[in-house]
């Protein structure tokens, strides 16, 4: 009796019907207390025993997903992944991943399903966050908060930015009392609260007006009351282009949410890892939308602008890279230049990502926020 042809999917189609996520989480060990963008997995990989799961998700330049192993170098697409656990050959693990797909030969292949992001929040802070930011807010309306609303307006921030992102005052520790491991209250604060891309309260950071009286810019809560997100997420109003701006410090972010770009602001002086490269990956492929890193002109932020850029790259996503103009940051230039967005858009717009793996368009050095 002749043999049945074997069937011959092509490799993008069983790709573009895989759900890697959903197979990682099957084939691999997730990482405990994740979810959402950023997402880790321990490796697959039977012979690295990898205790601090380093494996993360991106999308390559042809659109598929791929996974990588940062400490031991492991990667591969959904085929790579059932091959290295399971033990099949390659022809056996892309049949498997068809016949997972509903993929039947001699049958039209099934619709692509779309993939919703998870937007579960990577971290959970303690009620104390979420206490201290309440009576922050309240705290703001008053004659206490005058100060405050003074320095908000001064920074551009209208009042429909200031209610939807839970800004608020501290006016101090010697006015408000608060428990252990919120922000200290030095002196009066502006409160900035981090936001996760589905709007949950992930941290909050004390931006001090007076920092040569506190000692210092910011103030952040303990560890043990709100892990440090490393990315906050302000809430965009409208949408403008077709591009996540990555900001330098929530004030740049909060300005460009305002003009109604999707955002996303990195917190402290950290230099970018793998893990935010790849939250920021997953983010902007979720949206279809590219990556525009907005530097800031000091050291510190052109050293982290440079490294985001080539964890970015080695992720599958090409960013644009924009220095605002005349020594300002993004905030400053918004200040400044009432037609600083329709500059910025004309810029990203025109701009070519696929000329060169890192297209700089320096237009002049900048402020910190």
């Amino acid at each position: 009796m002749p043999r049945e042809p074997h069937p011959r999917w092509h490799i993008a189609d069983v790709l573009d019907r895989s759900d890697l996520g959903a197979l990682l989480d099957e084939l691999a060990q997730p990482a405990a207390f994740r979810a959402g963008p950023g997402r880790r997995w321990h490796c697959p990989a039977p012979d690295h025993d990898d205790h601090r799961a380093s494996v993360t998700m991106h999308r390559d330049r042809h659109g598929h997903e791929r996974w990588r192993c940062w400490s031991g170098d492991h990667r591969g697409d959904a085929v790579d992944l059932v091959m290295l656990t399971t033990g099949r050959d390659r022809g056996e693990a892309v049949d498997w991943l068809a016949s997972r797909a509903g993929m039947i030969p001699d049958r039209p292949v099934p619709p692509i399903r779309p993939r919703q992001p998870s937007h579960a929040p990577a971290v959970v802070p303690s009620p104390l966050v979420e206490q201290y930011v309440t009576a922050c807010q309240r705290i703001l309306q008053t004659s206490t908060g005058q100060p405050v609303r003074e320095w908000l307006a001064a920074r551009g921030f209208d009042s429909d930015t200031i209610r939807e992102n839970r800004l608020g005052a501290d006016p101090g520790r010697t006015v408000m009392r608060r428990a252990r491991g919120l922000p200290y209250g030095t002196s009066p604060a502006a409160v900035l609260p981090a936001l996760d891309p589905a709007g949950h309260l992930t941290y909050v950071q004390a931006r001090y007006l007076n920092p040569d009286i506190a000692g210092r810019k910011y103030d952040n809560p303990s560890a043990s009351i709100a892990p440090h997100p490393r990315l906050a997420h302000p809430l965009v109003r409208g949408e403008r282009g077709e591009m996540l701006l990555v900001c330098e410090g929530l004030p740049d972010a909060l300005i460009a949410a305002q003009a109604g770009y999707r955002t996303a602001a990195l917190l402290g002086a950290q230099t970018p890892d793998d893990a935010v490269a790849a939250r920021l990956a997953n983010l902007a492929d979720a949206h279809q939308i590219g990556i525009a890193i907005v530097c800031d002109p000091d050291p510190a932020g052109r050293h982290a602008t440079s490294v985001l850029a080539d964890l970015l790259d080695r992720a599958g996503v090409e960013p644009i890279t924009v220095t605002p103009p005349d020594g300002l940051d993004l905030n400053a230039w918004a200040l400044t230049d009432p037609n600083w967005a329709l500059d910025l858009d004309c810029h990203l717009t025109t701009s070519t990502v696929d000329v060169a793996p890192h297209p700089y368009a320096d237009v002049a050095a900048g402020v910190e926020p």
